[in-house]
């Protein structure tokens, strides 16, 4: 973390890339989840930084929105205290523009170095951004993305870095992108431990753990799960549920539970409220899972409750 404040943590993530690689893009689909597409249509060029914050149970998450421009990149790349006290860089990459992999690749190395200087020992979230759905299942873009990830590894030894393919087209991916950084924060050990328990006890497909803005805070996924299936199927659930949260919260409207049947699944989902301190913090629980086991995990969730307050007060 880079310092406390009397309330929050704070903790600082940059998002940088080349212009048109989606940052600003991608940032307006995570918070909003529904109807921003107009929004990002019409989007202008981040003009130097874009500061925004957001609240993560005890930590504000301070977002700096680096303007890709190479006048703005040429101003960073000569002030390196725009990058001092980062708990974690973002990378995006635009893996639509072929014509721009070099000169993207050469501003990840400028970075770096600064990086290397600060003696940042983080991960780097490198996002194959614009990895659009319809280009989920095209070898050229599998190729491509492999090509970049084997150059910045090969470049880049001493450093460590995880990699994601995101799209505003595909919320989840963006969600479970940046949840990776955010879950650092928390001990979540026997929430892990919890939900992978559910998912094998009971022939579930998924059990995932959101806050009520949309964010993973634990995943387990059934073993047997493919690549593709995970692709046609469970994202789509994600992205659905996603925008069913968000528009709660924007309407302000709490439920207890919800229940959705399909492909011999059901989908279910319970509503957590955890104190803290002087509020309240809303999660929820979705899980998937065979119809005639639906009693039995509601009847486990409920037990769950203990678990969830004890590690997310």
């Amino acid at each position: 973390m880079s310092f406390k404040t009397d309330e929050f943590e704070d903790y600082k993530l940059v998002i940088a890339g080349l212009d048109n690689a989606g940052k600003t893009s991608a940032l307006i689909a995570l918070r909003q989840k529904y109807n921003f597409y107009e929004r990002v249509k019409n989007l202008k060029p981040t003009i130097r930084i874009d500061y925004s914050s957001f609240r993560f149970l005890h930590t504000r998450v301070n977002l700096w929105d680096m303007g890709g421009q190479a006048k703005f990149r040429k101003i960073y790349i000569d002030n390196p205290i725009y990058f001092t006290e980062t708990d974690c860089l973002y990378y995006l990459i635009d893996i639509q523009d072929e014509l721009k992999f070099q000169e993207s690749a050469k501003y990840l190395y400028n970075l770096l170095e600064i990086y290397r200087d600060l003696e940042y020992k983080n991960e780097i979230a490198i996002c194959f951004n614009k990895y659009d759905p319809k280009y989920k299942q095209n070898p050229d873009f599998a190729d491509r993305a492999a090509m970049i990830k084997n150059l910045i590894l090969t470049q880049n030894q001493d450093m460590k870095f995880v990699f994601f393919n995101t799209s505003c087209y595909d919320i989840s991916s963006i969600s479970r992108a940046i949840s990776h950084s955010l879950n650092k924060i928390l001990n979540l050990e026997e929430v892990s431990s919890e939900l992978n328990r559910l998912v094998s006890n009971f022939y579930c497909n998924y059990a995932i753990l959101y806050t009520d803005s949309g964010l993973i805070i634990s995943d387990c996924y059934r073993d047997s799960m493919d690549t593709r299936e995970f692709e046609n199927v469970i994202s789509n659930k994600l992205n659905d549920d996603l925008e069913f949260f968000q528009r709660l919260k924007d309407e302000q409207v709490n439920i207890d539970d919800r229940v959705t049947f399909s492909n011999e699944s059901a989908e279910y989902v319970k509503r957590y409220v955890i104190e803290s301190g002087q509020s309240n913090n809303v999660f929820y629980l979705g899980i998937s899972a065979p119809p005639q086991r639906l009693n039995e995990i509601k009847i486990e969730l409920e037990k769950a409750h203990p678990i969830l307050e004890t590690t997310l007060q």
